[in-house]
């Protein structure tokens, strides 16, 4: 059998802007995300791309360390080359990042597995289930749109734009009762609408309990991570009979089984990127169902390349759920034919491989932007103790 030989591995950093600053209980992202960037040449000529990131910092030092690992071996042997960059013997030192440094390379090695076999990614794994992939509005409060009146503006815009069904809210930023409002008056202006609420579990669990109650007679999908700890979500599922959500106490195939055991959810918000890539993420689709646990989508936030990844990923059979993107707020992308959300859905890509051509300018540019820019941590956390009660709080919203 030919094999097809890694002949280098590029890695870069580059910083995208993105509309707006984003809120959230641990502070604001500054008008940027920064990703990292996998290039992956052979020496047949095929090269594939892969990407990880989407908060402040990259982690091209990290694979920056790899390449040694990876050149000179076959591009076909996925399961190899994951144990020789990315299993726990071979980096102790940081295990809690070892998906996210691997979703980039396996996603790079498929892409070129894809090219060089005449598929995409998805029919590569088997075929693909949909033409399309429904996903949900995600919906920030910014620091143009603190009050209820103005956050609705927003939000409608947003979903009557891009057509979504399902609105997922980012909550946990201000007091919670100025959160009840707003969730209220947005129901009232989409009453057609599915609602998922996450408050990045900066609620203690009266709070959540009191929003949630507040709630009754709204299309609630789910709470998404409302409280901290397994024992917290349990309890606040007891109390309210909500469904409930995490990406924070399953984060590896090791959690499941205590999360299933002790009854504290219902749906794990997987993704390629936290779960060992396309692969990983399969493999969590095929453990939940076993076990009678719903899949979702979580997003950290991707350029087009990660969303062809996760479009790829979106075919398994039990995703139950509408997947989450941050892809609207891109400024700008670095593929030449951007992804389109069209009345809530984005297509899965059938070109070979990932099935997007990388625009080697843009991503010149915004290496540069990069440089310029550097990492960042999450600034300016808000008070969500403090804040006055606003004045819209009981108004009524009409279309």
């Amino acid at each position: 059998m030919v094999k097809i030989r890694i002949k280098d591995v590029k890695v870069k950093s580059i910083a995208v802007p993105i509309r707006g600053k984003l809120l959230r209980v641990a502070g604001e992202h500054p008008g940027r995300n920064v990703f990292t960037l996998v290039e992956i040449i052979t020496d047949e000529g095929v090269t594939g791309y892969g990407e990880t990131g989407g908060g402040g910092f990259s982690l091209a030092p990290l694979i920056e360390k790899l390449k040694d690992q990876l050149i000179g071996e076959d591009a076909f042997n996925i399961r190899k080359l994951k144990w020789k960059t990315a299993s726990p013997i071979t980096a102790t030192y940081y295990n809690q990042l070892l998906p996210q440094i691997w979703f980039p390379i396996e996603t790079a090695l498929l892409d070129i597995k894809g090219k060089a076999l005449g598929v995409s990614i998805s029919n590569l794994l088997g075929g693909q289930l949909k033409d399309s992939i429904e996903v949900s509005a995600y919906i920030f409060p910014t620091k143009d749109t603190e009050t209820v009146e103005d956050l609705v503006t927003n939000a409608e815009m947003i979903v009557r734009r891009y057509g979504f069904t399902s609105i997922k809210l980012k909550t946990g930023v201000f007091k919670p009762e100025h959160e009840i409002d707003v969730v209220k008056a947005l129901a009232e202006k989409f009453p057609h609408a599915r609602f998922r609420i996450d408050p990045n579990g900066a609620w203690n669990l009266s709070h959540a309990i009191n929003v949630a109650k507040s709630l009754n007679g709204i299309r609630i999908e789910y709470f998404e991570d409302p409280v901290w700890t397994m024992e917290g979500l349990r309890a606040f599922k007891q109390a309210t009979g909500y469904t409930v959500a995490t990406n924070t106490v399953a984060t590896r195939f090791e959690d499941v089984p205590n999360v299933f055991l002790r009854g504290a959810v219902d749906v794990i918000l997987g993704d390629p990127h936290w779960w060992y890539g396309i692969y990983g993420y399969l493999e969590l689709s095929a453990t939940l169902w076993s076990l009678g646990l719903e899949l979702g989508m979580h997003s950290p936030s991707e350029t087009g390349i990660a969303l062809a990844a996760t479009l790829h990923s979106a075919v398994t059979h039990n995703l139950g759920y509408t997947t989450d993107t941050h892809y609207i707020y891109l400024e700008d992308d670095i593929i030449k034919r951007p992804s389109n959300v069209e009345n809530g859905r984005i297509k899965v890509p059938t070109e070979r491989g990932l099935g997007v051509e990388i625009d080697e300018s843009q991503v010149e540019k915004y290496e540069n932007f990069y440089r310029e820019t550097g990492d960042y941590p999450y600034q300016g956390q808000k008070d969500i103790v403090t804040l006055p009660k606003l004045k819209f709080r009981n108004c009524k919203f009409h279309v």
